[in-house]
């Protein structure tokens, strides 16, 4: 017996023929004369060393040989059919695997919406996404963890390394219980906000800065109560259960503030607007993407032209 020598078209052919009943139909589907088909069932019984069926008047009856056969070449027909597709759908950006990086207001503006439509037309593709602040990013960024990420450069960073594409400012909003001693007031002022509890960023990051430099330019005392954190839930946990202020990017706080969430926070109505510096997509100079990846980041820079202004 020399099974093991049979060819993929013949294996073709047999599932062709178990499937199909009749030589003719078998041959059509093969695309060979009936002559051809013939040779190539003799051909195999050969190899096999076992008649693997007869014919009858209504065509082709497998037998036990046959059958144990046909369901073995049925499988590595259907595998070898499933690698072209699998190859066809990562040239085509359909399949793959594809790791970035964004700070949280990119997350909730253009990665989420970006990422829902790509898993609309590459079901199987394999998706991460680590929301972290731009410093922790930046540093697995050189260290080749991410495609691309959508942060703003540190200090480390060489700008003549990275392909930095402009994104927009990050708004702020200053969020709140909705029983908040300040809630209800319009046009408030840092002094305004001074005398609370504050839970901000780490310092240095760029919403710890911005704030900063918020109080100084309206000669506003910086509060001597602050904690500390870079978690969104603990963020979410203090301001819900203390007149703590926390200043989110307008995204995250729209997001939070949404009715079937039913999180009952408020933003407060402020005299000027509060901008963070721009984030940016930023990817390796000269790095060659993935066809997913470049997918993937089509849909982010699609959903960054259309972001409300």
């Amino acid at each position: 017996m020399k099974a093991h020598y049979l060819k993929l078209n013949q294996l073709r052919f047999i599932d062709a023929l178990h499937r199909r009943g009749r030589l003719s139909l078998a041959a059509e589907e093969m695309n060979i004369s009936q002559p051809a088909a013939s040779r190539t069932l003799a051909e195999i019984e050969a190899l096999v060393g076992q008649q693997i069926c007869t014919r009858n008047a209504h065509g082709f009856i497998f037998n036990e040989f046959g059958n144990v056969l046909a369901a073995r070449a049925s499988r590595v027909v259907a595998e070898v059919e499933n690698i072209g597709r699998d190859i066809r759908e990562v040239a085509d950006g359909l399949r793959g695997r594809v790791r970035i990086g964004a700070v949280t207001a990119a997350a909730v503006a253009h990665v989420l919406p970006a990422s829902l439509a790509l898993r609309a037309q590459a079901p199987h593709a394999q998706l991460q996404v680590d929301v972290e602040p731009s410093l922790t990013l930046m540093q697995r960024m050189r260290a080749g963890e991410y495609d691309f990420v959508l942060a703003r450069l540190s200090a480390a960073d060489d700008p003549t390394a990275y392909d930095v594409r402009p994104v927009g400012e990050e708004v702020l909003s200053f969020a709140v219980r909705q029983k908040h001693p300040l809630t209800g007031r319009s046009r408030l002022g840092f002094r305004d906000l001074s005398p609370y509890h504050w839970i901000l960023q780490p310092a240095g990051s760029p919403i710890w800065t911005t704030v900063v430099d918020a109080f100084r330019a309206e000669y506003a005392d910086f509060p001597e109560r602050v904690t500390y954190s870079a978690s969104a839930l603990l963020t979410l946990a203090t301001i819900s259960r203390t007149d703590a202020i926390a200043p989110l990017a307008r995204e995250v706080a729209s997001l939070l503030m949404a009715e079937d969430l039913g999180v009952r926070i408020v933003t407060l109505d402020m005299a000027r607007p509060v901008s963070v510096p721009a984030y940016n997509v930023i990817l390796d100079k000269g790095a060659l993407l993935s066809p997913l990846a470049q997918r993937f980041l089509s849909l982010i820079e699609a959903e960054t032209l259309h972001a409300d202004p």
